[in-house]
């Protein structure tokens, strides 16, 4: 019997019923006080629980009502005041008896040792509480299927333990009712629904909100699924973990079955320390996995920490790396280059799923799937070694990705009747009817990533980028103390080399004095020897000269500009035109120069110095010259022109092209006329000073190119 109340307890609907338990009829009742029905000593005590914000807090308790014994629940939902009232058995049942019950399954619970035995202690508590023939732990996945993963069964009832059920089973609404109300019961599946008086709530027009109502009707489509099964009577708890349904506690018993209101009460509070003992339990499970993981990843962390490069790291130390995960294979991609650990997928094949990677969130650091050609259907053809995929992104900003993979596992999954059996026909809805074992082959899918394993990867994410940044500080640090010292050498090399001179030009001096004023007392060789020195003075003249130059570049300010480049060639031919007159030599400019931004001065003596190498390094009669430039290729490094400066002179050996940059380094002494050896490694600074580049082709006894870029 239920009743709806207003503010003044005043009766606004009625269950038609209550002719046949009160001797009145409900129209009768419609607008009279609630509390008349009830004695009078009670009323003071009615109207303090109805005026509570959650009457529940009272429920259930014993009343009489019209001269008869109710157990009677009230609840305030939706603007109404809902009162359900049941017969009170002759013999009231001991409250004393269920709490007893109750301490004594949630200590056992609390022994259990594993999330199997878990389940199993909830079946057997509650089969013991309400005596149900068949009671299920029914866990939901997160598609929402259910699977039986515990049972307890007290006659010859059909079992249905791990057999797994289609989400269809227990569609969207239901499971939100579920997710509302800790308990459902159906004490007669082929009650007769017994209807409201009236239909529609005086106030508000609309059918009364029984959603928190223990006697409210169900959906035929349900009574209709319960009677297939073969149930007469059913029960369901909810299974509730951080405000999501978790699962069911199923109860079937083949004929009807009732409960009181303070043994289902029993079971709602059942309910909850089940759910908690569920979430203690997951929340075990998962402290082991975090402490497991850590294990290995501390021990990880502490060897890639000491490797400078992060690739290198992560490939060297492979066998760590997959246990890190649990998985069997590993990619790490880094800077446009993949390395492949254990059991994965192709080159080919991990550069399309990674190109597939960049497509998606880059706000997501992870990305983690146990079936990926769900994903990604080109998948399917290597889903052998990698059903199972978790990539983490590294960097925000760059493509850098750490992939591990796991082999496909093919199950055998046994369902209660073909889940894809349609429920619709051509006339309304209705629920299958065989539950029959029917057994379907799951492929495509690899173990699933634990939450563990997720965090793992996030925080190898955190630990590779604090390496890093770690490493970047370091290297600018260092970046700064050698330039601080390369300042310090130019000065100090400009320094020396000017005053320096001073004392060369004096031995130079004196060696001309010795040879006029001394000739004959010294002979010819005294002479000889007086030249020597001469000779060596001048050297060491040059060589300081190229020193203090080379150091002044990089102390001084480019002054940077839009400069014609033809307009800089033709200055240095200008200023070697009658050096390249008398060499007989040919300067072939098959292109016009583009204007780029460069300090001319500079750029003028980086052409100076490669015309002058060509020049003097060429014994051919037909002497030759070509100045041109190039449009960068695709990928390569440079945004700008290539300049190239070739000839037909008498090359460098292969072991030699590294070498012509250095400072002071001749490689044919004086076989080819005096020489500092610093002109090239001027030219390398001014180019390296405008962020460019340069290198060397060569064919010994065909000729050389220079190349160079400037930006």
């Amino acid at each position: 019997m239920l009743f709806s109340l207003g503010e003044q307890l005043e009766i606004l609907q009625v269950s038609t019923n209550a002719a046949s338990l009160l001797g009145r009829p409900a129209r009768e009742l419609l607008g009279t006080g609630f509390d008349l029905l009830v004695p009078a000593e009670d009323r003071e005590w009615l109207n303090a629980v109805a005026a509570l914000p959650d009457p529940t807090l009272e429920s259930p308790f014993l009343l009489s009502i019209a001269k008869k014994n109710f157990e009677v629940q009230i609840h305030r939902f939706a603007g109404a005041l809902i009162v359900e009232a049941e017969p009170a058995p002759e013999e009231p049942e001991s409250l004393a008896r269920h709490h007893r019950r109750l301490q004594r399954a949630m200590q056992d619970m609390q022994r259990t040792e594993s999330a199997a035995a878990l389940y199993h202690q909830i079946a057997e508590a509650v089969s013991d509480l309400t005596g149900y023939e068949r009671v299920m732990v029914y866990r939901f996945d997160r598609d929402w299927h259910g699977e039986v993963v515990a049972e307890k069964l007290t006659s010859t009832v059909d079992s249905y333990m791990g057999l797994h059920f289609p989400a269809s089973d227990i569609p969207e609404q239901a499971r939100a009712l579920y997710a509302r109300s800790w308990l459902r019961i159906i004490p007669v599946v082929d009650y007769v629904p017994v209807a409201l008086e009236p239909p529609l709530h005086p106030k508000t027009q609309r059918p009364l909100d029984l959603s928190f109502a223990a006697l409210r009707s169900v959906s035929p489509i349900h009574l209709e699924y319960l009677r297939n099964m073969n149930v007469g009577a059913s029960m369901s708890i909810s299974l509730i973990i951080e405000g999501r349904l978790w699962g069911l506690v199923a109860c079937h018993h083949r004929s009807p079955r009732v409960l009181s209101p303070s043994l289902r009460a029993a079971c709602e509070l059942f309910g909850q320390i089940a759910s908690r003992e569920i979430q203690t339990e997951q929340e075990r499970r998962r402290l082991h996995e975090r402490v497991e993981v850590n294990r290995i990843q501390t021990a990880f962390f502490e060897v890639i920490a000491r490797e400078e490069n992060a690739a290198e790291a992560l490939t060297r130390y492979a066998p760590s790396l997959l246990e890190f995960m649990h998985a069997q294979g590993a990619a790490v991609c880094l800077a446009g280059q993949y390395s492949l650990v254990g059991l994965t997928p192709s080159r080919a094949q991990v550069g399309a799923l990674l190109a597939w990677l960049k497509t998606l969130d880059s706000e997501e650091a992870i990305f983690a799937t146990d079936s990926l050609s769900q994903h990604w259907p080109e998948a399917v053809e290597y889903q052998t070694v990698a059903s199972g995929l978790l990539a983490v992104r590294l960097s925000r900003v760059e493509d850098q990705f750490v992939m591990w993979f796991r082999p496909e596992v093919v199950t055998m999954v046994n369902w209660a009747g073909n889940p894809a059996k349609p429920m619709e026909d051509s006339v309304r809805l209705h629920p299958r009817k065989s539950f029959a074992v029917w057994q379907q082959t799951v492929e495509g899918h690899s173990l699933p990533w634990s939450e563990a394993e997720r965090h793992g990867a996030l925080e190898l994410r955190l630990a590779l980028n604090a390496l890093v940044i770690r490493r970047t500080e370091r290297l600018l640090h260092l970046n700064a103390e050698l330039e601080r010292k390369n300042s310090d050498l130019n000065s100090f090399a400009y320094i020396a080399s000017h005053d320096l001179k001073e004392p060369v030009r004096g031995m130079h001096h004196f060696a001309k004095f010795l040879r006029e004023d001394h000739a004959e007392q010294l002979g010819p060789e005294g002479l000889r020897k007086v030249d020597t020195i001469a000779s060596l003075a001048t050297h060491t003249n040059d060589l300081l000269a190229a020193l203090a130059h080379f150091s002044q570049l990089g102390r001084m300010e480019l002054q940077l500009r839009e400069s014609n480049l033809d307009q800089v060639l033709d200055e240095v031919m200008l200023a070697q035109g009658l050096k390249l007159q008398e060499g007989g030599v040919k300067i072939q400019r098959p292109r016009p120069m583009p204007t780029v931004t460069c300090d001319p001065v500079l750029v003028r003596e980086i052409f100076s110095n490669l015309i002058g190498n060509a020049v003097q390094y060429n014994e051919k009669a037909g002497k030759w010259v070509e100045i041109t430039w190039l449009d960068p290729k695709p990928g390569e490094e440079s945004r700008g022109p290539i300049f190239t400066v070739r000839d037909n002179g008498i090359g460098i050996r292969e072991r030699n092209l590294a070498l012509v940059f250095q400072m002071f380094r001749r490689l044919n002494k004086d076989q080819y006329g005096p020489g500092t050896g610093a002109g090239l490694a001027i030219v390398k600074s001014i180019v390296e000073r405008h962020g460019g580049r340069i290198w060397v082709e060569s064919t010994p006894g065909t000729g050389t190119t220079f190349l160079f870029t400037l930006k």
